[in-house]
């Protein structure tokens, strides 16, 4: 037996090794775009991929065709447990369009077998909540069909994924970017402000195609971005990028190449996955890369975990995720921790932002509610995304680098949406006002805690003051509870507490005297960051609410500068700003009696800016707080001018609906910022004004400012008027000291003292008429400058549309360590700006060594300066650089060779360090100056004293020559060779009677005569060109007119013996023989004049000498025609239209004809393309029990599509809410006729496999019952895969659910599949109308 075995086992080998071998060695292709790839299946097919682009992560691969229709996200009312969905309402109805928890997402990346998704939202894609029959919540993941090698050659990237705004107003969003993506259909401009739109990263293998992706798909394929299902029908497809200001629309690619949007929760849009091939990894079996040859292979080598992509688990650590070096602690007694839980606290402190010392900016304490131990780090990257973002608002903005930031982290023992306990007890009142509750938990001063607690030990332990606790705040002595804490607020200047929750409110508490001075702002809310700007506007810059009118009080009390009572325009605080901007008088609300200067205020509505007065406001109240401010000067613009809205009496209108007419007024005239293409070549004649407002900040210095404006063209020349004066003018305007400033908010103030608000601010107009005559072109603007006494620019036509970028500040020690317990802040500059910041001595317990990234231009976003900060007792290594000597010149110094160290700026004598150089000075070498002689150089032109050093020239000045060609200073002798100039006399012909002369040359100087220009051959015989005169050669012949007679010259044609002529009695001259005519009197005849027809042209009416043939205009005969031919023609007239309209067809075109009902010429033909193409857009429904009503589109044969109701009207027929054959007529009207029907199919809703029972040579299949508009199954059976040779059965009751197949091979693999029908008649005839096959499965007989 074992022999037998053996010979056989020989015998197989043998054959085998006979047998033709085609396998392919492994090789790694160089992918290109274009290339195709088939890696892993889907629905039993295998994917076709192809190379549509090659960026930094490598060959990005898209699916050949689209692979599946299913829905985006599914829609949800579970809000409290679906993550992106409990951050807008709107996704209830509608789906998510946040990709990184999408359904797509999960699904995309998922190897997961049927029904075992993981969904990241916690929503799966099932019925109603996805439309249709879409759900796809039991399917395998898309990957599941892929093996590991394939998944494998899918690289893992993170990559830009943009999201919309309920994201980036919670603070998920990465980077610097600041807008929304623009809402463009054209693939070439969908990508317009990509890179700076709000967008994360993301992790994953599979994905969907963004925007730019999409752009660059056809920027290199061109029209390959479309897609196409398996049919060969151009199908839209989903991409990740959402619509970035809606709450829930997806951006699609359509199948006509748009850009479109589309509900996330729809079913029929296309799904077309996209991966970046790792193609250090990836070879190939077998292929070319070509279409018909496909490289097919994987990344068999790559060693790699089981993928899958999940959401960050939950952090379940109760303790601090933030460093706890850094830290103030408190003893909270029961004043303000009745209950004890905080009692004595440990609070975290992290620098934010700390450009200068303490001492020189404003100071910001920023304190967490609601934040527990383990919430801490989210409490910092809140502060500084909030702090970011109101750096954005001015006047914070220009004061950005004057802030110190830090933020406290006081945590809490439950989160504040929880409703457990919290750190500061902040309660939401009825009013939706935020608090701190002074006596929850019996707490009954924990609304002082910043002041008597915070305060004190924040300056004492980490300000730069340092100032030592003067009192025990659990002390709570009577009669002075608020004095001994004044002194906390000359030192911080803003107390802020952020609240972790998505709740909005806000709440700011202003009153120093009695200890407030704080404010509320939301984490989280939908307008967090505005919210936060809005609060700061109370708090550190003083004003009021612009939309409550709570509380009226006497002008001259009110402490809000941004709000009035006065109705009086002379008399309004803001009067000199009435007209500025937005700047106008008005009621807050309908019938209030509180006025604010503009409804466009952040104060008012948080939507806006802040307006003109609550900016000038607010650079007034900062520049009390820091130093080297002297001048505010507000954004100037510019204007047409037309008197309107130019005094106070065009403002006592104080409605909403005059302050609208104000605006629409402005912004019709306005030339400036980004209206400056308004101006035009019509603007001759009128006037333009130049208009700002200017605060002078110093009490000491009045100031005097130039405003320079002019018309500029596009090249930058100055436009002029038609003599050639430019188009300028220049106004200076006196700015006066502000007198007032120590009464307005100074440092230290506990309250507002009664201020004019119009000390030191000054309203400067400068208005200039174009001349009429100017010279103006197209794209020509209006140019201006407000210019300081030294010539800076304060203010140019640039200033409104200047660029920003951001700035981020690190700490770091030497090595590169980042500090502890500091966070980088960012904050915006202008574009181009030079930082010039001093950093803090000390940071903590750590001293300034350098600093990198300043005094250089700030020229791209995410700029980093870096502070290097060491330990006080840690020895400095100096870093040493050589200054190599330099000598001194006459006028440039020189110095001594040096070192200097990089990192502490000494300077040092050696290289070791070891000898400092106090005295930077002592290597100096000061410049000598010249050492000219007495002696004079000279050339032709100038003398000079030469310096005998560096032999640079002085006292170098032009020669004076005298009457000899000596210069009297120098004694140079100028030689002056005679040089002909040469005057050419041209030649002239004698006449009879005067002589002539050929051409020569005359020197004016010598009065030598040349035969040539150069001068070289001189005429010495004068005469030698000179021509005489011949005399005249008068003939015998008489010559004659009706007068003389006369001989004549032959040559010159003078007269010689002229005489009258003597008649004889037959008027004939008896010497010369002249006849004289005797005059004709004409015999004139009417021509009768012609009309003009529409074929040819007419002739005026005129006259005819029958005698002379002459044409006269009149019947005297004394305007004679001398052209007769041109002479009063009279045009042809025009045609007389009429039409003729033959309507098109579907088969035929039609056509208009334009005809002269008087000559019957056809004018014009115009084709009206026969309606060639009439679809639906569907042809095929499933029943849904509602009535269908598929959409027609009529095209001509030109592509045009008609307009339904204007081309055509369409009916359709009745009861098309049940399964059956529907037709639909489209009848032509308009310009077209002739009527068309189409039909389109409602089939039965599908069914599905639910068991496959195996049985001997037989099987029993069950599936979902499906008994509505159903009439039967069809049960279909094959060996193979793709069903050739399947056999059907049919079963004819929609109750029977269960069938069995028998007579079959034993222990063979079938698949199965099912589907309904439905029998409905038409046209008398019973016909069966199918549903799709349901997912086929398979089952393996027994024996």
């Amino acid at each position: 037996m074992t022999k037998k075995i053996t010979a056989i086992f020989l015998a197989l080998c043998m054959a085998i090794s006979v047998l033709p071998m085609t396998i392919q060695a492994a090789s790694k292709p160089d992918i290109k775009v274009g290339d195709y790839v088939k890696m892993g299946a889907y629905n039993n097919a295998s994917i076709l991929w192809r190379c549509v682009s090659i960026d930094n992560n490598g060959p990005l691969m898209l699916a050949d065709k689209i692979v599946d229709t299913l829905a985006y996200d599914a829609k949800t009312n579970d809000n409290s447990n679906s993550k992106s969905h409990s951050r807008s309402y709107k996704r209830d109805d509608y789906g998510s369009n946040y990709w990184k928890d999408s359904n797509m997402r999960s699904w995309l990346n998922s190897t997961a077998a049927e029904g075992k998704v993981d969904w990241l939202c916690g929503n799966p894609p099932k019925d109603g909540y996805v439309s249709g029959v879409g759900a796809y919540n039991e399917k395998a993941g898309f990957l599941n069909a892929f093996s590991k090698s394939e998944i494998a050659a899918m690289k893992t990237v993170t990559q830009r994924s943009l999201v919309s705004h309920p994201e980036y107003n919670k603070g998920i969003v990465d980077g610097d970017a600041n807008s929304d993506l623009l809402y463009y259909t054209d693939i070439s401009e969908a990508v317009a402000n990509y890179d700076s739109s709000y967008f994360e990263t993301t992790t994953e293998k599979v994905f969907l195609l963004d925007v730019k992706q999409a752009n660059a798909v056809w920027k290199n394929l061109k029209g390959y971005y479309v897609a196409y299902n398996n049919d060969g029908m151009a199908w839209p497809y989903w991409l990740r990028t959402p619509v970035t200001d809606c709450n829930h629309d997806m951006r699609y690619i359509s199948s006509s190449g748009q850009v479109g949007r589309y509900a996330p929760w729809y079913s029929d849009l296309g799904v077309r996955p996209a991966f970046y091939l790792d193609s250090e990894y990836f070879v190939t079996t077998s292929g070319s890369g070509s279409q018909s040859s496909p490289y097919i292979g994987s990344a068999p080598n790559k060693q790699e975990d089981d993928y899958t992509i999940s959401e960050p688990a939950e952090d379940a650590n109760p303790d601090w995720n933030v460093s706890t070096e850094q830290s103030i602690q408190l003893t909270l007694g029961p004043w303000y921790s009745n209950d004890g839980k905080y009692s004595n606290p440990t609070i975290p402190v992290y620098t934010i932002q700390k450009t200068r010392s303490d001492t020189e900016n404003m100071v910001v304490v920023v304190c967490g509610e609601g934040y527990t131990k383990s919430q801490q780090g989210k409490f910092i990257n809140d502060v500084k995304r909030l702090w970011q973002d109101a750096m954005k608002y001015e006047p914070y903005r220009s004061y950005a680098d004057r802030f110190n930031v830090y933020a406290l982290c006081t945590a809490s023992e439950s989160t504040f949406d929880n409703g457990g306990s919290t750190f500061f007890d902040v309660i939401v009142d009825k009013y939706n006002s935020p608090v701190i509750s002074n006596n929850l938990h019996g707490s009954q001063w924990k609304n002082h805690i910043f002041e008597r607690c915070i305060g004190p030990e924040f300056i004492e332990k980490i300000h730069d003051a340092h100032i030592k606790k003067k009192c025990d705040p659990n002390t709570i002595p009577s009669g002075s509870e608020y004095e001994p804490y004044y002194y906390v607020h000359d030192y911080i200047a803003q107390f802020a507490m952020v609240v972790n929750t998505e709740s909005d409110f806000g709440g700011a508490y202003n009153n120093r005297e009695y200890g407030f001075h704080y404010f509320i702002s939301p984490s989280d809310s939908y307008r967090a960051s505005k919210t936060f700007a809005h609060e700061f506007g109370h708090g550190l810059l003083g004003l009021g609410d612009e939309y409550s009118n709570g509380y009226l009080l006497d002008d001259k009390e009110l402490k809000s500068l941004n709000l009035s009572s006065v109705e009086d325009p002379e008399k309004i605080k803001w009067r000199q700003l009435l007209g500025f901007r937005n700047t106008y008088t008005c009621r807050n609300a309908y019938g209030s009696k509180m006025l604010v200067s503009s409804y466009e205020c952040i104060m008012r509505d948080t939507n806006y800016q802040f307006c003109e007065v609550c900016r000038l406001q607010g650079f007034k109240r900062m520049s009390q707080l820091v130093k080297d401010v002297d001048l505010y000067v507000a954004t100037p613009e510019v204007k047409e001018y037309t008197g309107a809205y130019s005094k106070p009496s065009d403002f006592t209108d104080l409605e909403t609906s005059s302050y609208y007419n104000y605006t629409y007024n402005r912004n019709d005239r306005l030339l400036s910022g980004n209206s400056k293409s308004r101006f035009n070549t019509n603007m001759n004649g009128k006037k333009i004004e130049l208009r700002t407002v200017i605060q002078n900040i110093s009490d000491k210095n009045a100031r005097q400012l130039k405003f320079k404006m002019w018309i500029k063209h596009s090249d930058g020349s100055v436009a002029t008027d038609s003599s050639g004066n430019p188009l300028q003018t220049v106004q200076t305007f006196d700015i006066p000291v502000w007198n007032d400033k120590a009464n307005f908010w100074p440092l230290g103030a506990l309250d507002h003292i009664k201020s004019d608000f119009n000390s030191g601010l000054k309203s400067c107009s400068l208005i200039y008429q174009i001349p009429s005559d100017a010279q103006l072109k197209s794209g020509d603007t209006v140019a201006f400058q407000v210019l300081d006494e030294n010539g800076n620019v304060l203010a140019d036509d640039n200033t409104e549309t200047q660029r920003y970028t951001t700035v981020s500040i690190q700490y770091k020690f030497e090595d590169g360590s980042e500090i502890p317990n500091t966070a980088g802040g960012t904050f915006t500059v202008p574009y181009g700006t030079k930082l010039d910041l001093t950093p803090a001595k000390t940071l903590y317990d750590y001293e300034f060594i350098k600093v990198d990234g300043l005094n250089k231009p700030i020229v791209s976003d995410g700029t980093v300066v870096t502070y290097y900060y060491k330990n006080k007792n840690e020895e400095h290594t100096h870093n040493l650089t050589l200054v190599a000597a330099k000598a001194a010149t006459c006028t440039t110094a020189g110095n001594s060779a040096y070192y200097t160290c990089d990192g502490c700026d000494k300077w040092f004598a050696d290289a070791t360090g070891s000898v400092e150089i106090t005295d930077k000075t002592s290597v100096k070498i000061p410049a000598p100056g010249h050492t000219a002689g007495t002696e004079w150089k000279s050339d032709d032109t100038n003398h000079w004293h030469e310096c005998s050093r560096c032999h640079d020239k002085k006292d170098e000045a032009a020669h004076d020559y005298g009457s000899d060609n000596v210069c009297d200073t120098c004694g140079y002798y100028k030689t002056v060779p005679h040089t002909h100039n040469l005057t050419l006399v041209a030649a002239k012909a004698a006449t009879c009677t005067t002589a002539g002369n050929s051409a020569y040359y005359t020197c004016d100087g010598c009065d030598k005569w040349f035969a040539d220009a150069t001068g070289s051959v001189e005429i010495t015989d004068k005469t030698s060109v000179k021509i005489p005169a011949p005399g005249h050669t008068a003939g015998t012949e008489w010559k004659s007119d009706d007068t003389n007679h006369w001989h004549e010259c032959s040559r010159c044609h003078d007269k010689k013996d002229e005489a009258a002529h003597d008649y004889g009695s037959d008027n004939v001259c008896d010497t010369c023989g002249y006849y004289k005519t005797v005059p004709h009197t004409h015999n004139l005849t009417l021509v009768a004049a012609k009309a003009a027809t529409c074929t040819e042209g007419g002739k005026e009416a005129y006259y005819k000498c029958e005698g002379c043939g002459k044409f006269y205009e009149d019947v005297l005969g004394t305007k004679e025609i001398t052209d007769l031919a041109s002479w009063g023609n009279i045009a042809k007239i025009a045609h007389t239209t009429k039409q003729t309209v033959t309507k098109a067809t579907p088969t035929a075109n039609g056509k208009i004809v334009n005809y002269c009902s008087v000559c019957k010429k056809t004018l014009s033909t115009t084709v009206i393309p026969k309606a060639s193409s009439i679809k639906l857009k569907v042809t095929s429904l499933t029943y849904n029990g509602k009535v269908r009503t598929p959409k027609v589109i009529v095209k001509d044969r030109t592509g045009k599509t008609l307009v339904k109701n204007t081309d055509y009207t369409v009916s359709y027929a009745k009861g098309r809410k049940y399964v059956g054959k529907y037709a639909v007529k489209i009848t032509f009207k308009g310009k077209y006729s002739g009527t068309k029907t189409l039909y389109f199919t409602i089939k039965p809703k599908a069914t599905s496999i639910s068991s496959l029972k195996a049985g001997s040579k037989k099987f029993t299949v069950k599936w979902k019952k499906q008994a509505t508009q159903t009439t039967g199954y069809q049960v279909q059976y094959s060996a193979s895969s793709k069903f050739s040779k399947a056999k059907t059965v049919t079963v004819g009751k929609n109750t029977t659910v269960s069938k069995k197949i028998s007579k079959l091979s034993g222990k063979k693999k079938y698949y199965v599949r099912v589907r309904t029908y439905k029998t409905v008649k038409i046209n008398g005839k019973s016909i069966r109308i199918y549903s799709g096959w349901s997912k086929a499965k398979t089952v393996t007989t027994k024996k």
